[in-house]
């Protein structure tokens, strides 16, 4: 399995991996974590969802058709920050959504000062090989029963953030004498900017444009043809992101859109001045689950967020802190891809150019079940 860093960004992302997906439905074809290549794909070291791209279409058309999570809306293209199942420990973050934990920890023996920050399983670099922060949480006797005296105290904090990889800092609400601060960990580029290569405004501009071809899959369900072609480009068929943008993106190209002013559909999907993709919840763009909140970059983006975690999730969940953000948060943390208003796209279907452009609706992206 070719694992090497494509030359451009959104394609064929692979990965480590922890968790096996269904073993039925995705067959062997992974990689050890340890060894390299390896066709057994045995216990805990398969890579991430592999398998015929038709069944993972599949799955990702049923993510995207979930009666209370729809991807396709008259304003916006949804998905949520957690990774399918298969990605795990060095390759989450895929889903232009990048996560971690810091942790304020008790001091590690009685009488000493507390320790500084602790900044776990944030990712390193461009892809997956840089690895991330430690991603476990070793406690002392002495933390452990702090930590037990009050279960529901917030010690932690999940960040999740959409601040695209290629977006340089400073963020506007830092001055030279302050930014804000997460659990001591300062709002900074270095700190919370995403890093994996595949979470660029770049990226997403070469999505769109890759996508805005002519269809050769001669399947008539909307989401599959886009959902195949862009495992035809960019062998992403895994990916909630990659598909729904794809697919969304074949639609307005069958239906030969064009956007109104002078921005590319891909300037107009993903504008280079946008910090990031913003997060929300299914129920709320501009709302967050119970126990999560924005953090004020000074430009109203809402891409960095963080989430309460407790003493109790830190004992339970000190060898993976991470894996806690995706299994108590991650699902509900929205990204929200802006799409133009009726008004700003022109849109001429012909038939002759495109086999589908007689069924092109109003809003050529919103994709029906």
């Amino acid at each position: 399995m070719n694992r090497a860093t494509p030359n451009r960004p959104i394609a064929r992302s692979r990965s480590l991996g922890a968790l096996a997906i269904a073993a039925a439905l995705l067959p062997a074809g992974c990689a050890s974590e340890a060894s390299g290549d390896d066709d057994t794909c045995t216990g805990d070291k398969c890579d991430i969802p592999d398998g015929p791209d038709a069944d993972l279409c599949a799955l990702r058309r049923a993510d995207a058709f979930n009666d209370n999570q729809l991807a396709f809306t008259d304003k916006f293209l949804r998905w949520s920050c957690n990774d399918v199942d298969g990605v795990t420990e060095s390759d989450r973050g895929q889903e232009y959504c990048e996560y971690f934990a810091i942790a304020q920890l008790p001091a590690a023996n009685e009488g000493e000062d507390p320790p500084g920050p602790a900044v776990v399983g944030r990712n390193l670099g461009a892809d997956y090989s840089s690895g991330t922060t430690e991603p476990s949480i070793d406690l002392t006797y002495n933390q452990i029963t702090t930590l037990e005296e009050d279960p529901t105290a917030v010690v932690a904090q999940c960040v999740f953030s959409s601040w695209n990889s290629d977006m340089p800092g400073p963020v506007p609400s830092c001055s030279d004498a302050s930014c804000p601060e997460v659990m001591g960990v300062r709002v900074e580029e270095e700190n919370f900017r995403m890093k994996f290569e595949v979470n660029s405004t770049e990226a997403a501009q070469l999505l769109v444009e890759d996508c805005s071809v002519a269809d050769e899959s001669g399947t008539d369900d909307d989401f599959t043809r886009g959902c195949l072609l862009n495992a035809d480009i960019n062998d992403t068929a895994f990916r909630k992101s990659d598909t729904t943008v794809c697919a969304a993106t074949i639609r307005l190209s069958e239906c030969a859109c064009t956007a109104s002013g002078s921005d590319s559909l891909a300037q107009m999907v993903s504008p280079p001045e946008r910090r990031g993709f913003p997060l929300g919840t299914w129920s709320d763009p501009r709302g967050l689950p119970t126990g999560c909140r924005f953090i004020e970059l000074g430009d109203g983006s809402q891409t960095v967020v963080t989430c309460d975690l407790t003493a109790s999730d830190v004992l339970d969940f000190s060898l993976d802190l991470k894996g806690r953000c995706q299994t108590k948060y991650a699902d509900n943390v929205v990204v929200h891809v802006p799409m133009p208003a009726a008004d700003a796209i022109s849109c001429a279907p012909d038939t002759s150019a495109s086999p589908y452009a007689d069924s092109c609706p109003a809003l050529p992206w919103l994709l029906q079940p």
